[in-house]
């Protein structure tokens, strides 16, 4: 696979970084606004390093496209790749709106092309581990879910750019209890306006048959707080959970099962870098050897609903929004 990168980010450096390790995958170059910072990255990798994406999209010997700018132009250059005959990778969240996400599903299907978006949270060891507990059966029917992401607003990520709360960074947190629980069928959210004039702190209430879910996010936590996950399952016959604090000199994780009876128990994960596993399954789907279901376009979308669902139920003061 021969890939250009839009982005020379802390995304685009991330994925630059795990493709340079993969033998069967050639950089033909990375793509940044800022010149210096790009020719960094690109040097550090020895790969060309460009400002001007469409000297990587109109390029015949490139056939995949990793697109990690800003969510606001998502769909504009996954829309050009695909039109031109290369495969996508998108970073998520996919877009703001569902037009946009419907106008890069139709592209897809017409160029014949994949498109996948990259929800990293699929690849995270224990995640993963949970969501295989659940769906075993193993401590039965699951009843509540309660997944938790907060941390102080990046530098630099607006709403305008990026989305607000609900968008990024919770949908990480929707697209991964659709994974377990399946799309709910309402949504509805409370909120807290912080400084910015926004909602920085939400709960947001999903709504199952026989089931209950809760997404809680904040960007109204102090600077001094590290970004930390937290997810929760509680079953008829025990519970599971796991999670992350993100520290200035070391990453805190948790995973425990909870049996009906007896003690609580930490299972073993392997340790696998997520974000590299994100991009070798897109190397691979690209090749033929994987399934393109597990990261589809149509899925990201379900994602997005519900997160788009929840931006309604904050505007209409908690009202229960019903999901298609």
């Amino acid at each position: 696979m021969r890939i250009g990168i839009l982005g020379a980010g802390w995304t685009g450096n991330v994925h630059a970084h795990a493709y340079a390790e993969m033998a069967d995958v050639k950089i033909a170059g990375i793509v940044g606004r800022r010149e210096t910072k790009v020719q960094e990255l690109a040097n550090s990798l020895g790969v060309p390093g460009l400002t001007d994406p469409w000297q990587i999209l109109d390029d015949d010997t490139v056939n995949a496209i990793d697109v990690c700018y800003p969510t606001r132009v998502h769909s504009e250059y996954a829309i050009a790749a695909l039109q031109r005959g290369k495969h996508v990778l998108c970073e998520t969240p996919m877009t703001l709106t569902l037009a946009e996400a419907e106008a890069m599903i139709a592209a897809a299907r017409a160029s014949g092309k994949l498109l996948l978006i990259a929800q990293v949270m699929r690849f995270v060891e224990e995640y993963t581990y949970v969501r295989d507990t659940v769906k075993s059966g193993d401590l039965g029917k699951p009843l509540v879910a309660y997944a938790y992401r907060a941390g102080p607003r990046w530098p630099r990520h607006s709403s305008a750019e990026f989305g607000e709360l609900v968008i990024e960074p919770m949908i990480h947190d929707f697209d991964y209890l659709n994974w377990l629980l399946g799309k709910p069928a309402a949504v509805s959210a409370t909120g807290l306006v912080g400084p910015t004039g926004e909602v920085e702190h939400t709960f947001v209430s999903l709504q199952y048959e026989g089931m209950l879910g809760q997404v809680e996010g904040s960007h109204l936590v102090p600077a001094s707080y590290p970004f930390t996950t937290h997810l929760r399952v509680l079953c008829e016959e025990g519970a599971v959970e796991t999670g992350f604090r993100f520290l200035a000199d070391r990453v805190e994780g948790v995973l425990i099962r909870y049996p009906k009876t007896g003690s609580p128990e930490t299972p073993t994960v392997p340790e696998r870098d997520p974000y590299w596993a994100e991009c070798r399954y897109f190397a691979d789907c690209v090749a033929g050897k994987a399934d393109p279901a597990l990261l589809s376009a149509e899925v990201a979308h379900a994602g997005l609903q519900v997160a788009l669902a929840a931006k309604e139920s904050l505007a209409r003061g908690g009202k229960r929004v019903t999901l298609p």
